[in-house]
């Protein structure tokens, strides 16, 4: 389970493949919950993108999947650790447009992949996507747009939709993945109160979100048997350029229930911007 990502997508699977190797364990998929950072295409890219990437090209990094790569390839194929895939939902900082066509054109499935190796896939806003023998995932896509505190100028599809929140009231998953907070989850006057109702409507085993600042946490508020999590950004952006406190985590499934616990400092510190291709 990642943070946002804002373009480290190889890094990611990447990370996931060194934790299999340094603790044995086998990891099924990848779940990120927003701000993957997809943009394919520089022309298209927001301006707090571009803003980034100036001073980390990482930023760029759904530029190395969009088509096939040397360095996807190294990571893809060359290392039998890596996850078979990525499932995301969206944050606000996406090509909508772009997702939005591979989500039409993906049919009555519930989820597109948006890569040129089909392992970077989306789960449709409102849609509940089943692993086989692990949990149902719903997904939520982009950020309150109704609060006092809301993010303006966003493109429509970067906020959520009431016909999405109100389709999962009718479903079954164990484990939802939102961009937002549930309103007041990480500060008093933040979040949807959208989020806040689905979960308490549904009662998902689990329910993530990033978006936010400050280290990854359990939320400490009661959602009934919901364990609600916040991982910040998965980024690389630490003094020795390892991966952020509480911006990856392990959820383990078996017999329909799971548990959830953020990877260890002691796990993360090997690993950074600067050693990543080959760790």
């Amino acid at each position: 389970m990642f943070g946002d990502l804002h373009g480290r997508i190889l890094p990611a699977f990447r990370f996931a493949a060194y934790w299999t190797k340094r603790t044995g364990r086998e990891v099924a998929a990848l779940l990120q919950v927003g701000d993957l950072g997809y943009f394919p295409d520089v022309s298209r890219m927001d301006k707090a993108t571009l803003r980034h990437a100036k001073g980390d090209p990482l930023e760029l990094g759904a530029l190395d999947v969009a088509t096939r790569t040397s360095a996807a390839d190294r990571v893809f194929d060359d290392d039998p650790h890596c996850p078979p895939g990525l499932w995301f939902t969206a944050g606000n900082h996406e090509d909508f447009d772009e997702l939005e066509r591979y989500a039409q054109a993906s049919g009555r499935q519930s989820d597109f992949a948006v890569d040129a190796y089909c392992r970077v896939r989306g789960i449709k806003d409102g849609a509940v996507h089943a692993f086989d023998r692990g949990p149902r995932v719903a997904a939520v896509w982009g950020v309150d747009g109704g609060g006092p505190n809301a993010r303006q100028n966003l493109p429509p599809r970067g906020y959520i939709a009431e016909r999405a929140v109100d389709r999962l009231t009718t479903e079954t998953f164990d484990v939802l993945l939102m961009h937002d907070a549930p309103e007041g989850a990480k500060r008093v006057g933040y979040g949807s109160e959208l989020l806040h109702t689905l979960i308490e409507l549904a009662q998902p085993r689990f329910a993530f979100f990033g978006h936010y600042h400050g280290d990854g946490s359990r939320i400490e508020q009661d959602y009934g048997r919901t364990e609600v999590y916040h991982l910040t950004g998965f980024e690389l952006r630490t003094r020795d350029g390892h991966p952020e406190r509480g911006s990856v985590g392990v959820l383990e499934w078996a017999a329909g229930d799971g548990t959830f616990a953020f990877v260890e400092d002691s796990d993360l510190k090997p690993f950074t911007r600067h050693n990543w291709k080959w760790v």
